[in-house]
């Protein structure tokens, strides 16, 4: 199998593509700055060589050389000589070439060197020279050794003079000005690569504080149950660029919310834990109580005893049957199960007089007093879980107090709220709850002065199903107690 490379990284992309751009800037600039300038020097020498082909034609009409020119003969239309002073004449540059053609033959064609030698064309030289049409500007041609020239015809009516400029040192100055562009550029280059490596690193050092921060939490033992994650991005990582703030930002509230998710995990664990436990311990004493008074049933033979190990053991299956059915109902409120039945108006007047009327006659040592509105109060829910909240309101009052203790029980609306709401109260005058246990007082299974629900006999779940079955319809539950008064409050909406 071919093994992939490994990608280069972000840092060297980033300054790669930077480089390239600046490469084909500096191409393009160099291009167009050589192209003007060649064009400029070629406008030049073309200027220069429309004043050196002038110079060449001289005063009057052209029909005839310069004078001068024809000192080695004698009479008007003589052939020239060229070894004369019209070749090399004062004003025209070293190495111009001066041509004249009569009816297609070079009458004089040559140039005149720096060291003033004068010099006659080769007869190759002297076609190449012929071609130049006098009817259009100058044009370049190649002179064999001589190199490239920018030449430019006259027609002065019987001959045509042509004067011929050397490229050399034009094109010498365009190599030049190329070199320096190029040598500019790599240096540039060099530069624009070492500098923008050093800023890119610079700017993205918070970006691998970043990553380093994420790789750290790989190390934590988050399944031993640590669920603190104290690494975080530092807050002056968070304001060095907007990206990288982003980043870091979105990285702190990522481990915020999974060591949230953590702690409450490690809790509900813990909680699930203590809840399978409580249950255990709380079944455990009734199974123990009906195989004991079952082994005594087995092994006796008087009738009166057996009925009553018989009535002792259907108790202690009344009492597992009560415990699983709340244990159920709180598992299916957990799961949501509950608020998802279908809810109808319930009229908790009535509910409130009939478990009111039910208590008395279970606890007729307690002083009931009932207070209640004329007009009904109406909430929406399920009848049946919200006479569970009443009755077990109720039999918490009556359990945990002593005989006479004044209980009241009351329901009304709440004036002027917004939503309408409805509060429920069971208030009385018994000893008060200690404020130690407030807090844990609705938790399930709810151990020393937190719950007195081993003493009575109880379950230890009334009250947990209290504030399960009221969130669940949307409503709270709260306890206050102080010497002379302790009251349970629901608060559902109207």
């Amino acid at each position: 199998m071919q093994r992939r490379g490994r990608a280069p990284s972000l840092r060297w992309r980033i300054v790669g593509a930077v480089a390239l751009l600046l490469v084909l800037t500096n191409v393009v600039v160099g291009v167009v700055t050589v192209v003007a300038y060649r064009g400029y020097l070629v406008g030049r020498l073309d200027a220069e060589l429309s004043t050196a082909a002038d110079r060449t034609l001289g005063p009057g009409d052209g029909r005839q050389p310069p004078p001068g020119a024809g000192s080695g003969s004698s009479g008007s239309g003589s052939q020239p000589d060229p070894d004369n002073a019209f070749i090399g004449a004062p004003g025209q540059a070293a190495g111009t070439i001066v041509g004249i053609y009569r009816e297609g033959s070079a009458v004089l064609a040559g140039y005149t060197d720096a060291a003033g030698v004068q010099h006659r064309l080769s007869t190759a030289q002297q076609r190449t020279l012929a071609t130049v049409d006098a009817d259009h500007g100058p044009v370049t041609i190649t002179l064999g050794s001589l190199g490239t020239y920018r030449a430019q015809a006259i027609d002065s009516g019987s001959d045509v003079f042509v004067t011929a400029l050397p490229l050399g040192d034009l094109r010498a100055s365009v190599v030049r000005l190329v070199a320096v562009i190029g040598s500019v550029t790599l240096v540039g280059l060099a530069v624009a690569v070492w500098a923008g490596a050093m800023l890119v690193r610079r700017s993205l050092r918070p970006l691998e504080h970043v990553a380093a921060v994420a790789s750290s939490v790989t190390g934590l033992d988050l399944e031993r149950g640590d669920t603190a994650i104290p690494v975080r991005v530092a807050p002056a990582d968070l304001v060095r660029n907007r990206e990288v703030g982003a980043v870091g930002t979105a990285l702190n509230r990522l481990l915020g919310h999974v060591s949230n998710a953590l702690t409450a995990r490690r809790d509900a664990e813990a909680g699930m834990r203590t809840f399978i436990a409580d249950a255990s311990h709380e079944l455990r004493t009734p199974i123990a109580t009906v195989r004991a008074y079952a082994e005594l049933s087995s092994s006796s033979t008087d009738v009166d005893a057996i009925h009553r190990n018989v009535d002792r053991i259907g108790q202690e299956s009344i009492r597992m049957g009560a415990l699983v059915e709340e244990l159920l109902l709180l598992a299916r409120l957990d799961a949501a199960a509950a608020p998802a039945r279908a809810h109808a108006p319930v009229d908790l007047t009535a509910l409130v007089v009939e478990a009111t009327m039910d208590a008395r006659t279970t606890a007729p040592s307690h002083r009931w007093t009932l207070q209640v509105d004329d007009d009904p109060v109406t909430v929406s829910g399920d009848v049946a879980q919200l006479r569970r909240v009443v009755t077990n309101l109720l039999a918490n009052a009556w359990t945990h107090t002593p005989a006479e203790t004044a209980v009241v029980v009351s329901v009304q609306r709440v004036p002027g709220s917004d939503p309408a709401v409805v509060r429920l109260v069971v208030a009385n005058d018994g000893p008060p709850i200690p404020a130690p246990a407030l807090p844990s007082l609705f938790d399930r299974f709810t151990r020393g002065e937190a719950s007195r629900s081993r003493e009575h006999g109880t379950s230890g779940l009334g009250l947990a199903i209290v504030r399960a079955v009221v969130e669940a319809h949307g409503g709270s539950v709260r306890a206050a107690s102080e010497p002379g008064r302790t009251a349970f409050t629901v608060t559902l909406p109207a």
